[in-house]
């Protein structure tokens, strides 16, 4: 009697693992990379505030475009490298992570709708920026001037970035509540 009662709780009561899938580890990876190239690449165009013998801030530096260059060409090659270490690292433990079934497909779209908006608002956030700077332009120094090659490259790239770790953010919140 004791023992059809537990299979009956068993066969009701949801059993949850504290081990993240697969798609969640890749996730937070991914979302570590995201942010590192996010950091370095206002690193490289930005001053204010030394943080370990770089500065970051929201003075727009100008630059020649060879270097502006070099910072972008730079950022999608590590951002690559570290992806290809992700892919090898799952690989080498022998982790699906090509697999998607319907739920896993679902969680992607819903995350990619979630970066979409995320790009179009920050789109109109520098709109919106660049046109108020100029509109009520008060000092000579303007905080985060986009008007500038530096500046529209640096603006440019943020979104994309931001996108991709907005992506990453919301599969790990989707797969958490499902």
């Amino acid at each position: 009697m004791a023992l059809t009662f537990y299979i009956e709780i068993a066969a009701v009561w949801p059993t949850y693992t504290l081990e993240p899938t697969v798609a969640e580890k890749k996730a937070w990876a991914e979302l570590a990379i995201w942010v590192g190239a996010l950091l370095f690449i206002w690193m490289r165009l930005t001053a204010g505030v030394d943080v370990l013998g770089q500065s970051i801030g929201l003075t727009v530096i100008e630059q020649s475009a060879s270097r502006v260059f070099g910072a972008y060409l730079g950022v999608g090659i590590l951002a690559a490298i570290a992806q290809l270490v992700v892919w090898a690292y799952f690989k080498s433990k022998g982790e699906l992570i090509d697999f998607r079934d319907e739920r896993d497909l679902a969680i992607e779209k819903q995350a990619n709708q979630v970066a979409y908006w995320v790009g179009l608002v920050a789109a109109q956030s520098v709109i919106i920026h660049v046109l108020a700077n100029d509109a009520f332009k008060r000092s000579d120094i303007t905080i985060l001037d986009l008007t500038n090659a530096t500046g529209i490259v640096l603006a440019l790239i943020t979104i994309l970035l931001l996108q991709e770790v907005a992506r990453n953010i919301a599969l790990l919140v989707l797969y958490k509540r499902s």
